[in-house]
């Protein structure tokens, strides 16, 4: 078996003449996915807050042999998104490949959430990917279609632990992306991914108190925490043309925590 660290995501398909727009590619599972099309061959456009991190993330797929453009946007602002979304469209003259991985989350109990706290939460979670989906689904539609990912949660499919509002932010998510995917069927397929604990920067602060560890592990059958690599890989095949049937659906990679 491989090891998570070992894992090459350019097994997972060719994706060779496809142009992919990654949202939240500068750190984490979105920059897993963005290295991930981007050495199986997609032209990538990285959409992220951090020129820096984008500015890495441009070098390392070029290095690998890849096509890449960086866009340096908040999702939350979605009064500027059609004018990137024409840009990114504009670049290839299509988009096959949409991921939405970019998200926020909150420490604060549900006693303790503030409405500007809500607001901000759902403005980047919820309202920032509708529209990030209307933005270029109304595109694929009207082209030749395409293939959309959201990197929903665990979160939002039992209690987990983490916070009311994060919480009923990915439920939203994987309800609203099914919705879309039976409307927009069959031109465009809608799929989400729903991780359970991956090391990332969003996780990391909690996952070094020991005692938070100990309790994600013992819960966890596989008794590890993922990379983001683990959690690319599902994407990548729901991209693909391997998946093709499928749409409206959440695919957990939790190591077996709802088993």
């Amino acid at each position: 078996m491989t090891a998570p660290s070992q894992i090459l995501l350019r097994d997972y398909g060719d994706f060779s003449g496809t142009t992919a727009v990654v949202v939240g590619a500068s750190r984490g599972i979105g920059r897993a996915i963005a290295v991930g099309l981007g050495t199986a061959g997609a032209a990538v456009v990285g959409v992220a807050r951090s020129e820096d991190a984008l500015r890495d993330l441009g070098e390392q797929i070029k290095g690998a042999g890849g096509e890449f453009i960086a866009m340096v946007q908040d999702i939350a602002d979605v009064d500027a998104m059609e004018r990137w979304g024409e840009q990114a469209w504009s670049w290839q003259g299509k988009v096959d490949i949409l991921v939405n991985a970019a998200g926020i989350t909150s420490r604060s109990t549900a006693l303790d959430t503030t409405t500007e706290e809500w607001d901000h939460l759902f403005s980047v979670n919820l309202r920032g990917a509708f529209f990030l989906m209307q933005t270029f689904g109304r595109r694929m539609l009207a082209g030749s279609g395409g293939s959309v990912v959201n990197i929903a949660s665990l979160s939002g499919v039992v209690s987990d632990g983490a916070q009311a509002a994060y919480s009923a932010s990915k439920a939203a998510m994987i309800h609203m992306t099914a919705v879309l995917a039976d409307q927009w069927a069959p031109k465009v397929r809608l799929n989400c991914v729903s991780p359970g604990w991956v090391q990332t920067d969003m996780t990391r602060s909690f996952l070094a108190n020991e005692t938070n560890k100990s309790k994600i592990l013992q819960r966890t059958p596989m008794r590890r925490v993922a990379v983001p690599e683990e959690i690319a890989g599902p994407v990548l095949f729901l991209l693909s043309d391997m998946s093709s049937f499928m749409t409206g659906q959440n695919v957990v990679v939790d190591g077996g925590w709802t088993s």
